[in-house]
This record gives C-alpha cells, structure tokens and sequence, in this order.
C-alpha cells in the first residue's frame, strides 16, 4: 500500500515516534530539494505545506509547486534553469548493507547554512512494513534534511530523505521515501528526469559523485507556514510553551535569575516577548530565560518550556547531560577551543559517538566511542546517549 502521513502517525503510537524532518522558525522553515531537470525541484510535500512563498537557496522563488501529501512528496518549479548536471533516479532497488549517501541542509539554525553529507547504508527495503513505500538507511539524517537526495556510491537517487525514530526510542533509525514513490510521481505529473542502471557504470572517486551530487542538491526557504507542534510526551501550557520534565533546552541564556520557583520561571519566560525557552534547574532554584532552543538533552534536575512554534525545530538528542561527571577513556576525537553546544553537536552527528566530555577551562571536547566507570571530575560537562 502506499504511505503517507497517516501511516507516520500509526507509527508513532506503536513506536514512539516518527520526526519528520524539516527545521522550522516562526517566520521561516528550512528543508532540502534536489534537480531532477533544469527546472523542477523534488522535496518534501511537509517542507512546503502552507508556505505563502517558497524559495530555493540561489535558484529565486518558487514559479510553481506540485504536491502530493499521500507519498509526501512535492515539486518546485524554479524562474531560473540549473545549469549543472540534475540527478538521474537508479533504476530497481538497492541491495541491502550497500551504501548510500544522504545529502542536505541539517540545522539551518545551529549550523552554517552548507550542504552536507552522512554516509551510511540500506539497512531494510521495508521500513514498518512490506510495501510501505519507506527504506530505512543509517545514514544519520538531522532535521532539515526532509527532501534531500539519498544516492549511492554512483550518485544515483534511490530515496529521497524523509525522516526518523525519536532518538529517546531508537538510536540511528532514519528513514527515506523510495526511489520507486519518487519516480511513480514524477512520471503520474508527467515530469521529465533521467534513469540510469548501475549495472556497468565506471566507478569514480566518490568526492568527484558527492560534488557533483552537492551541486545539484538545494536549500529550501518556506516563509508564512504555521506548522502545528510535536505531539508527544510534553505538556502545553496556557502560553503554548511546551513544557518538559526532566529534560533540558540547549540554546542561549539571555537572563538568570535566581532563587525563584518553577511556575515563577514558566511565568516570567511567558511575559517576555524576546522569550522563547526556559530551563529550571530543580536543585539551585535558578532560572534561565533563552532567546532560542535547539537541542534537548535529559536532566533529572531541569524542568524546561519552550515555545510551540519551535517544537519542530529542537532536536531532542537523546543524550544525558551531568556536570562535574566524567568516564576516563573511550576518547578518539579531541576538539580544541570549543564550545558546549559545538561540543554536543558534533556528538550527535557523528553515528560513532557514543558520548563527550567538555572541559570548560581549556574548552577542549572529548568524543568518546565508549563509556567506562563514571566519576565526578569538577568542571567537566559530561554527556552520553
């Protein structure tokens, strides 16, 4: 059977939760595409519900827009032509265990705003079920990454990224929309693109295939779109601030304050216009009002709020954040003069990390690919998921 968004929601009640993975503000939500001609742009249909204008970083304003909710994929008619070479589709499916490539604009928010790549490979042809239309790869796929090309080793499309598992039920379990649905669409509006058979292809280095890949791969502005909020675990408040227990919200503290309780924090985030999240520390008593969020990370001692409009912009990280806590070695990537987010965020794109430790007086971080004994080590910021 087909998938679509109903299929997704299912999902979520059995298995936690599927993110789907465009990275959204108030005014503006960020999502990736990719040529399939001169012309047309493939992505997402989430990334470009409700927009009042859709852009293509480079490439001006949206002329036209094809949608297709049930497959979840949509169509971007660019003003003005890619002169670079389009992505051709592979013809049949890929073999599992073989590796693919997963091409976008994660983060737009937290990172700079340049295309990437995860590297991983097919991990099943069905991802909930047979016919579902969905594979899933360990290629790490972030939000913001909802349109972009998944390619192998040749640069063929075989899927175009979609989403994941709520990192808190499932480590690395990404998801992308087949080749097949994307081709099945194109060919239903009449849209030309390229296929290609992998069997006697020539090999070439594969920086030259992601190049060429990355040149045909787009960042996708949606302004105007109101998007409603994650549902999940958390609480709405009054406000429409999200409220979370025992997690914390990573972004940046404009304002302490100190010796208050937690509805008078939740309070006074509510009555600032420049705030959008909150973290209550339960053991001090103290108050930070944050102008922005992007990660979450669990903390038995926090009691966080955020604004509704930003619930599909945080990546909750799955990570446990202690301080003055370390697990001497496992270390295999040191990072001089960091910063804490930097820090974490680079844990939580690398499929190899299984934890950090940050130094704050030298501002080093620590990746580390396993955990030992845990000990207290004042000054040090010590995660792991």
């Amino acid at each position: 059977m087909p998938f679509g968004l109903h299929l997704f929601t299912r999902c979520c009640a059995c298995l936690a939760a599927f993110v789907a993975l465009a990275s959204t503000s108030l005014a503006d939500s960020t999502g990736t595409g990719f040529f399939v001609n001169s012309y047309w742009v493939m992505t997402n249909d989430h990334v470009v519900e409700a927009c009042s204008r859709i852009e293509a970083e480079g490439f001006g304003p949206a002329k036209d827009v094809l949608r297709d909710p049930e497959s979840d994929l949509a169509l971007i008619r660019m003003e003005r032509p890619f002169n670079g070479h389009a992505l051709p589709f592979r013809t049949g499916r890929p073999r599992l265990a073989e590796n693919l490539h997963v091409l976008g604009y994660p983060l737009t928010g937290l990172l700079s705003p340049s295309v990437r790549v995860t590297t991983g490979s097919l991990s099943a042809l069905d991802a909930f079920e047979p016919g579902d239309g969905l594979i899933q790869v360990s290629a790490t796929i972030q939000p913001g990454n909802s349109g972009g090309p998944v390619i192998d080793d040749h640069g063929s499309v075989v899927g175009v990224a979609v989403g994941y598992l709520d990192r808190s039920t499932a480590q690395n379990v990404n998801f992308a929309i087949s080749g097949e649905v994307a081709r099945d669409f194109l060919e239903r509006r009449a849209i030309s693109f390229e296929t290609v058979r992998i069997e006697g292809r020539l090999n070439e280095d594969l920086p030259d295939v992601i190049e060429r890949a990355a040149n045909a791969t787009a960042l996708i502005r949606c302004s105007g779109a109101t998007r409603p909020a994650t549902e999940g675990r958390a609480a709405r408040s009054s406000r429409e601030l999200v409220i979370s227990r025992g997690r914390d919200v990573i972004g940046y503290d404009y304002q302490f304050i100190r010796n208050v309780t937690a509805p008078g924090c939740m309070a006074a985030c509510e009555s600032d216009p420049r705030c959008l999240a909150f973290t209550f520390n339960l053991r001090h008593g103290a108050c930070f009002l944050k102008d922005n969020g992007t990660l979450l990370v669990n903390n038995a001692d926090a009691i966080s709020g955020y604004a509704e409009r930003l619930a599909r912009d945080i990546l909750d990280t799955g990570f446990t954040v202690s301080a003055d806590t370390d697990s001497p070695g496992g270390d295999y990537k040191r990072i001089r003069a960091h910063s804490f987010l930097g820090c974490l965020t680079d844990c939580a794109l690398d499929a190899r990390c299984r934890g950090f430790a940050y130094v704050h007086q030298n501002r080093d971080c620590w990746l580390k690919d396993r955990i030992g004994r845990i000990r207290r080590l004042p000054g040090v910021e010590f995660g792991v998921r």
